[in-house]
């Protein structure tokens, strides 16, 4: 098979670990934090109840449930998703075409629905490489769609496949451009990354990379 068809996957990359820990300090702090009050308020011969304490402590303590149950429901919707180090490089002759994992597609098979598309494809050079991305494998999770990368040498061969599209096993498979994609994906990645920021600053720690 052609040199440009090769197969890239990224090893599981699951932040589950690191987001169980950071729930925990949570709520530890706000046991913490609790405990520290009420030990003040019977040590001063106070009632434990929230009208004796203090309003600092009470806004820290909303203001950290708050930020927890924001961080909970978004590691809710997006569990596991792609991280980037930096702003990915723009890829403007790339095209993708999603696919579901069960439909398990060969390289040989995504070669002859362009080549339905586009005779001698690969020979000709408007075609330069079929590369398979394996979602799951990358943000380490299941249940996402598989993507094939299609990198074409023109813009004219793009503009033709996109409106096209390409049929396999009987059936259309839209093709987009892969920039569009991976920007959803970064804007995901900026969307948690933002929240986790908020986690680790109320809880007074360090902000780290997110495994």
């Amino acid at each position: 098979m052609s040199g440009g068809m090769q197969q890239e996957v990224e090893p599981p990359r699951s932040s589950a670990a690191g987001n169980l820990s950071v729930h925990r300090e949570a709520g530890a702090l706000l046991v913490d934090l609790e405990t520290q009050e009420e030990t003040q308020a019977r040590n001063l011969g106070r009632p434990v109840k929230s009208s004796s304490l203090s309003p600092g402590y009470l806004l820290r303590k909303q203001y950290l449930r708050q930020v927890i149950a924001e961080y909970e429901a978004l590691d809710r919707e997006l569990p596991c998703i792609r991280k980037f180090p930096m702003l990915p490089a723009a890829q403007p002759l790339c095209l993708c075409m999603e696919t579901l994992p069960e439909v398990d597609l060969t390289h040989l098979e995504v070669l002859e629905a362009l080549e339905a598309e586009l005779p001698g494809a690969m020979e000709s050079g408007h075609v330069s490489s079929i590369r398979f991305e394996n979602m799951n494998v990358i943000c380490g999770t299941a249940g996402r769609r598989d993507r094939w990368l299609i990198t074409v040498t023109d813009f004219q061969t793009r503009s033709r496949l996109l409106r096209s599209g390409l049929c396999l096993r009987g059936l259309p498979h839209p093709l987009v451009r892969h920039d569009e994609l991976l920007l959803g994906d970064y804007r995901l990645h900026l969307r948690r990354s933002v929240v986790r920021r908020r986690m680790l600053e109320a809880l007074g720690a360090e902000p780290t990379e997110e495994a």
